[in-house]
């Protein structure tokens, strides 16, 4: 099984406009694909069986975010989930991880970015991060935190991950930087190789920095597989960590962001291994 991603979904519009010019700019708008489909039958099988709550978080610019929370015991963490620039949380694969990690005995915060599902607003790089900000404020001052970042949301996961509540980190098919993000958009294509790339100024980010700076433990997933974010950018995020606990999970057979699929009972048992070490540290 394959999902269509946020970050191919880029690809694809950056692609299509190094093919139409010399020079582009790529915008912030223009990385990011929302879908406001909401299929229904994913939403009950996560609210009526795994035991998602819905609700709405309110941002600093008066949008609604679409919010899924599954509470569990208040000695365990909350896993906050910072998905992609594709999608919604209805559809594959945010999904399918959200019904995975409720096997786990964890609570669980996930959102919709503006602009996406039913969230309201509009979609922008600047907006995710905005949200990003929105959502862990949102949340109970005395919960410990971890935070999950798959694809471009693993630049909202770095952006917060320095809040004193935050124990640990998780990135899965994870970018590095602007540059080099944008860099593996235009080597896809091969007229696009000619074409000169300039990145609009709100599409500033480094991740490598970022982690660089982190005293918390850091676990990289990446598929080996990631034909849209290449397994190097995985293994320099790891590389860049000086947290002596943090890990480096490179998934046999693996794709973009499909973990839970592609290794479902590995998968889990990382994620509770690194968990359970952070609660160590109590």
């Amino acid at each position: 099984m394959s999902y269509i991603s946020g970050s191919k979904a880029a690809a694809l519009a950056v692609a299509a406009m190094l093919l139409s010019a010399c020079s582009v700019t790529v915008t912030e708008q223009m990385i990011v694909s929302p879908s406001s489909e909401i299929d229904q039958q994913n939403l009950a099988l996560l609210t009526e069986q795994a035991g998602y709550q819905e609700s709405f978080t309110a941002t600093e610019n008066g949008e609604q975010l679409h919010t899924l929370t599954l509470a569990r015991e208040p000695n365990q963490p909350t896993i906050l989930i910072l998905h992609g620039n594709a999608l919604n949380m209805t559809l594959q694969p945010w999904f399918g991880l959200l019904q995975s990690l409720a096997e786990l005995n964890y609570s669980i915060v996930a959102i919709d970015y503006q602009g996406f599902g039913l969230s309201s607003g509009d979609a922008s790089f600047s907006a995710m991060r905005d949200d990003a900000s929105s959502i862990i404020n949102a949340l109970p001052a005395e919960s410990d935190v971890i935070v999950y970042g798959l694809s471009l949301g693993s630049v909202m996961a770095m952006d917060i991950s320095q809040e004193p509540r935050v124990q640990g980190v998780i990135l899965e098919g994870a970018v590095t930087t602007d540059s080099e993000m944008i860099e593996v958009f235009r080597q896809r294509n091969t007229l696009g190789r000619l074409a000169s790339v300039n990145v609009d100024e709100a599409i500033n980010f480094d991740n490598t920095s970022a982690v660089n700076m982190l005293n918390k433990p850091l676990l990289v997933i990446h598929g080996e597989n990631d034909s849209n974010i290449p397994v190097s950018m995985g293994e320099q995020l790891y590389a860049a960590s000086n947290h002596a606990d943090s890990q480096l999970y490179i998934v046999e057979d693996g794709t973009h962001a499909d973990t839970f699929h592609v290794a479902p009972e590995r998968f889990q048992r990382e994620l509770s291994n690194f968990i359970a070490r952070l609660s160590s540290y109590d």
